[in-house]
């Protein structure tokens, strides 16, 4: 998906929004381009009425030039969504939008009705697990969690589910019910930012402890 080309404003579906985001910002570097993107966890990630409003108010900027207004959330409220209808339908002259989203279900059938739709394939990272889970000892975890302490929010996602698919699958350790729930709640966190050492430690030190 490139967007030097384009010429017409569209959805974007992806289920990684980070990794959207990431394509598209780099994509429109040295272009002129404003993003109203919500990914602030320490705001709502939700797409309001006091945004679409914000992005109103740009669209009819005058510009000389392309410009292109990049939306990008989770969920999109509906007020939002209706005032934005009129100028997705007749947008200003040199304005394009990009709408991303994780599902195009998130956006009302008017909104998608009135601009094309494109998919950006998520492909699940491969992670080479450099850890024996059946002779895991105190040292390695802590070697292994001082690796990893900067890694970003969806490589950790992908590395705690690793590490459960592997103590299931290839250390074929028999979890309980409460154990799994514990791990979906780390993944959870996981998406929430909290700290990779955090949730390393939780993660290795109880399956050490199912060893022991």
């Amino acid at each position: 998906m490139k967007i030097e080309n384009e010429s017409t404003s569209y959805i974007l579906v992806c289920k990684d929004l980070q990794k959207a985001y990431e394509k598209i910002l780099s994509e429109c570097e040295g272009k002129n381009f404003k993003s109203f993107i919500k990914n602030d966890q320490k705001q709502s990630e939700d797409f309001l009425l006091e945004d679409a409003k914000n992005v109103v108010k740009e669209a009819f900027v005058a510009q000389s030039e392309t410009k292109i207004l990049i939306l990008g959330a989770k969920n999109y409220n509906i007020y939002a969504q209706n005032s934005l209808l009129k100028i997705l339908e007749e947008p200003p002259r040199n304005i394009l939008f990009i709408i991303v989203c994780e599902s195009k279900s998130v956006l009302l059938p008017t909104i998608r009705s009135r601009l094309l739709i494109k998919e950006l394939r998520s492909d699940e990272q491969k992670v080479e697990l450099d850890l024996d889970l059946e002779r895991l000892t105190p040292r390695e975890i802590y070697d292994f969690v001082q690796k990893n302490l900067r890694i970003k929010k969806n490589e950790l996602k992908v590395l705690v589910q690793t590490i459960v698919t592997e103590a299931i699958i290839k250390a074929k350790m028999d979890f309980t019910t409460k154990e799994l729930d514990y791990f979906q709640e780390l993944l959870y966190l996981s998406d929430l930012n909290s700290r990779a050492t955090n949730i390393l430690i939780s993660l290795l030190l109880s399956i050490y402890q199912k060893r022991a």
